[in-house]
């Protein structure tokens, strides 16, 4: 037989302890399924001298992978990125760039493929292809075109 001295009910004691395993439940899944926003900094903007490239730089991090990027796009429509991922923790981890380019209301969406990244250490990615939507829109790009450049982890 249980002493209880609590001076409660056994229905009470039930709901109270059925309402915090809800809460530490709700909490707990929200912590693991949260996701931690990226740390983007500014994107830079460079016109080439001639005018046939638009340079666009910037960098990111998250959940432990930090790095820097150049996502160029090239008045023939073809486009590269390159950028760097530092695994900041001991396990490796996969990662990959995701940029995407608007003008006016057209936005086109290019990445990198993915890259594993050992504990403490940098790797370097990279990819390229054509697109003949900036080809056909790069004198508005080259004007007011925008990239926003993420690093994706997983």
């Amino acid at each position: 037989m249980r002493l209880d001295n609590t001076r409660t009910s056994g229905t009470i004691r039930t709901r109270r302890g059925l309402a915090l395993l809800i809460a530490s439940g709700a909490g707990l899944g929200a912590l693991l399924l949260g996701t931690v926003p990226a740390q983007a900094n500014d994107t830079t903007k460079v016109v080439s001298a001639d005018g046939q490239s638009v340079t666009f730089a910037a960098s990111d991090s998250s959940r432990g992978v930090s790095g820097s990027v150049s996502f160029v796009v090239n008045a023939d429509g073809n486009w590269s990125i390159t950028g760097t991922g530092h695994n900041s923790h001991l396990l490796v981890r996969t990662f990959h760039w995701t940029c995407d380019l608007t003008w006016d209301a057209a936005t086109v969406t290019h990445a990198t493929g993915d890259k594993a990244v050992p504990g403490k250490k940098t790797r370097t990615i990279s990819s390229a292809a054509y697109d003949p939507n900036i080809q056909a829109d790069f004198a508005d790009i080259a004007d007011h075109g925008r990239a926003d450049c993420d690093i994706v982890i997983g």
